[in-house]
């Protein structure tokens, strides 16, 4: 999934490589670009912005590819991620994920690959990029590339901000 060096654990074979950036150097598509942006801009000289610094109204240019994730309790005990806002973007491609855990809206091998990258960014406290083909239904004729950012007060993650795009690639 990712070099042995990023941390990440790699599983199903069969399943397409993630690549981890942490640079945040490598974004190749202006959604995910206008994202990281956006993100760096809230801030500023500390080690994420809160919740309350993100305003859709200065996010239009690049609404519909937003995400907004934060950490769910399960009944059962444990924890997973639920998907807050999902832009109609991301919407057109898994479906509308409800504020549902993502274990209960999305397939056992997507959520495991979501978690993953989600767990890097709480575990950091620290943005990334994850490109990878979509690994989701089939289609892995899609491209994707996410930017993934904590958002939280006094140095805890309470949610995640993320800009995702798909594409078609031959």
């Amino acid at each position: 999934m990712c070099p042995p060096d990023d941390g990440l654990a790699s599983f199903l074979d069969d399943m397409p490589p993630v690549h981890i950036d942490r640079s945040l150097n490598h974004l190749t598509r202006v959604p995910t670009m206008k994202g990281r942006d956006y993100w760096l801009a809230l801030r500023g000289g500390r080690p994420m912005p809160a919740r309350a610094d993100i305003s859709p109204r200065d996010m239009r240019e690049f609404l519909p590819y937003v995400g907004l994730i934060e950490l769910a309790s399960m009944p059962e005990g444990g924890e997973d991620y639920a998907v807050r806002l999902a832009g109609g973007k991301i919407e057109e491609v898994f479906g509308s994920l409800g504020g549902q855990p993502i274990g209960k809206t999305l397939p056992p091998e997507t959520a495991a690959r979501w978690r993953l990258v989600f767990d890097e960014v709480r575990r950091t406290r620290a943005p990334l990029v994850a490109t990878s083909r979509v690994a989701f239904n089939n289609m892995r004729h899609l491209k994707q590339e996410l930017f993934i950012a904590p958002l939280g007060e006094d140095e805890q993650v309470q949610m995640l901000f993320g800009v995702l795009d798909i594409w078609p690639v031959l």
